[in-house]
């Protein structure tokens, strides 16, 4: 299996007060995503198709977001997901995102730590 990562830093995180939501970013592979996830400006304006998203027991199907020229965005829609996940795992600013993907429409999630230690859904 394919095995995507996306290091963190601290804009990937909600800074207290900025209004502003959790995220990690896909772009070291979303152009490498089904082009029928790609679409809809919000989460009430969907794409045609959804990725599964999973750690252990937390699991989303969610889609990549395009800004309103059609242009795609780098993350995925569904950000409670993320802000779920960053809790789960202790993530912090320097921490490795790992994405494996099961099928082109399935990624689990696993996070790196700074120190090297991977923790698992």
């Amino acid at each position: 299996m394919t095995i995507f990562e996306s290091m963190l830093t601290r804009g990937n995180f909600t800074p207290d007060g900025t209004g502003q939501t959790p995220h990690i970013y896909i772009t070291p592979f979303y152009r490498t995503l089904p082009a029928d996830v790609f679409g809809g400006t919000n989460r009430h304006a969907p794409a045609k198709s959804t990725v599964r998203l999973e750690f252990g027991s937390l699991r989303t199907d969610t889609f990549v977001p395009t800004y309103k020229t059609g242009r795609p965005r780098t993350f995925f829609q569904d950000r409670s997901f993320v802000r779920k996940f960053f809790e789960r795992t202790g993530a912090q600013p320097g921490d490795t995102v790992l994405f494996e993907q099961v099928t082109p429409y399935h990624f689990r999630l696993s996070l790196r730590d700074a120190s090297g230690q991977v923790i698992s859904g």
